[in-house]
């Protein structure tokens, strides 16, 4: 028995399922044989609808992403007739009306391969994608499955549409396939139809786009629309209306995104992952900020050089990145995290943001690096590589370092000539250094702070030992947006700080040519670096 599916991307900005949206679903299930609902959101568990599989994900990707995941369980099933991809966009207005439109939608297939509700010339034509309904012939093709197995995040929502949206429309056309719309447009221009429409299209089919009545950017009348709704039916989206107003924002590229929220000290962070960590007997994790994507197969190269089972987190501030961070690593680590954040704070904002959610507590041992290049010097290159080496070159330096942690008297093992103390390495931080010693109870006020840290915040440590970066003010870690300063920003403060934060909770700082001596009693005082 051929059957049809409907996969909707759901996401909400306050993490809900609107009494809306469940009458959508019950609409889309009266319709097709089985739903696939895919939720960016964090909601609990959905009313229960019999034929509705609800899968969540990593708000990553935007709903083409959760196209991709429901296209991959759709063609799972057995003499699939249709797929319709839908989005969490659409307002039910009136269920009958909008039944009747998704079946003519599905009936239309007989003659056409691919059919949408509106069409649109902006950025170029395209099937409008909150809302098509695909054929055999479409889904089948290796066309197809080439171009949604292939979908990624990318780091704007313009690139999505571009490439996904559009993309898609044109792949459409480029195969020949025959394509339809429920509205036909009054004319040819460049405009939105979903939205210029949008009283035609709530009276035709008993739906409207959540963006013409929270934000109604092209001020059309909307009397039209609320007039095809009955009174109860107008109570339920006014309410959900005014609960997603105020979330969202008109982007530089003109199109609607969600607010970032207010500033904060420290870096937001959206997390994808594969398999969890903390398993049973991962005692190691390893932390990798990864700013440049070119250098993930030079950091996996050297990672296989530890021998133990250890996780991988990794922070990044481009979405487009995801994917090949989770299959690379993926490749090493017993798991992968990857946490999207903000640019600023350079390896040290993004570490401290993860190392303050606790995701980190628990391991015996951690090694932190970064994608480090120092492009304003042609020896960044060689820095990096001694540094890495001095930490990670073979099997033998890491374990040394993973069993010095293990001990519980060492809290940081780091790259023994990358030790300085000489005051020269101040630089614009010796303020700043001792206002945060003291914000976290180090010091007293007053108290001039001692300079001794391994340069370039590469390190082992354990993570109890760095116990005073979770205790401190939020406020006192505002971290600047990223803008090229070399010295004086509170990353640079920061770095100058973990080994003293370290021995004053009670463990020695080392390298693993010392053997877990302290390196704070040895002669640094010429140790120098490359690239100032």
């Amino acid at each position: 028995m051929a059957i049809d599916v409907a996969i909707v991307a759901h996401f909400d900005p306050n993490d809900r399922i609107e009494s809306n949206f469940c009458d959508f679903l019950a609409c889309l299930r009266s319709v097709f044989d089985k739903v696939v609902l895919i939720t960016t959101s964090e909601i609990g568990n959905l009313p229960p609808i019999d034929g509705i599989e609800a899968i969540k994900r990593p708000n990553i990707g935007y709903d083409f992403y959760s196209y991709r995941v429901g296209v991959e369980r759709a063609l799972r099933c057995n003499d699939l007739e249709h797929i319709a991809l839908i989005n969490s966009s659409v307002v039910l207005l009136d269920a009958h009306r909008l039944s009747d439109a998704l079946r003519n939608m599905i009936k239309l297939c007989d003659s056409y391969d691919a059919v949408g509700a509106t069409s649109s010339r902006q950025f170029g034509w395209h099937i409008q994608s909150y809302m098509m309904v695909l054929g055999r012939g479409v889904f089948s093709s290796e066309w197809f499955q080439r171009f949604f197995s292939n979908i990624s995040p990318m780091n704007t929502k313009m690139e999505m549409i571009l490439n996904y949206e559009i993309g898609f429309s044109s792949a459409l056309v480029k195969n020949g396939v025959k394509v339809a719309t429920l509205l036909s447009p009054a004319s040819k221009a460049a405009v939105n139809w979903s939205h210029i429409s949008a009283s035609s299209i709530a009276q035709q089919f008993g739906y409207v786009k959540m963006e013409v009545l929270r934000d109604n950017p092209h001020e059309i009348d909307v009397q039209g629309i609320r007039d095809s709704a009955t009174e109860e039916r107008l109570k339920q989206v006014d309410e959900m209306v005014e609960r997603a107003r105020g979330h969202y924002q008109v982007g530089e590229d003109n199109l609607f995104t969600l607010k970032r929220p207010e500033k904060l000290p420290l870096s937001t962070m959206k997390t994808a992952r594969w398999r969890l960590p903390h398993r049973s007997g991962v005692l190691t994790a390893v932390v990798v900020h990864l700013y440049y994507i070119e250098m993930i197969d030079e950091i996996c190269d050297y990672l296989e050089n530890i021998i133990v089972p250890f996780d991988v987190f990794v922070t990044t501030p481009f979405e487009g990145d995801v994917a090949p961070i989770i299959d690379r690593f993926a490749e090493v680590g017993a798991s992968v995290s990857v946490y999207l954040t903000e640019n600023r704070g350079r390896d040290i904002g993004p570490f401290v943001s993860l190392y303050r959610s606790g995701d980190l507590d628990g391991y015996d041992a951690i090694l932190k690096i970064h994608s480090k290049k120092s492009t304003y010097s042609d020896r960044g290159d060689e820095w990096r590589n001694r540094l890495y080496r001095s930490l990670v070159g073979d099997s033998l330096i890491a374990l040394r370092a993973i069993d010095l942690l293990r001990s519980g008297e060492i809290g940081i093992v780091g790259p023994h000539d990358y030790y300085l103390t000489n005051e020269e390495y101040w630089g614009a931080n010796r303020d700043a250094v001792r206002d945060l010693l003291t914000a976290m109870d180090v010091h007293s006020a007053g108290d001039e702070p001692e300079l001794g840290f391994f340069a370039g915040s590469m390190f082992w440590f354990h993570p109890s030992a760095l116990r005073s970066l979770q205790r401190i003010d939020e406020e006192k870690l505002r971290f600047e947006p990223e803008n090229g300063i070399q010295d004086g920003t509170l990353a640079h403060a920061v770095e100058r700080v973990f080994c003293t934060i370290a021995r004053k909770a009670g463990y020695r700082t080392t390298s693993a040519a010392l053997k877990g001596y302290e390196i704070h009693h040895t002669e640094t005082e010429k140790n120098n670096v490359p690239v100032l």
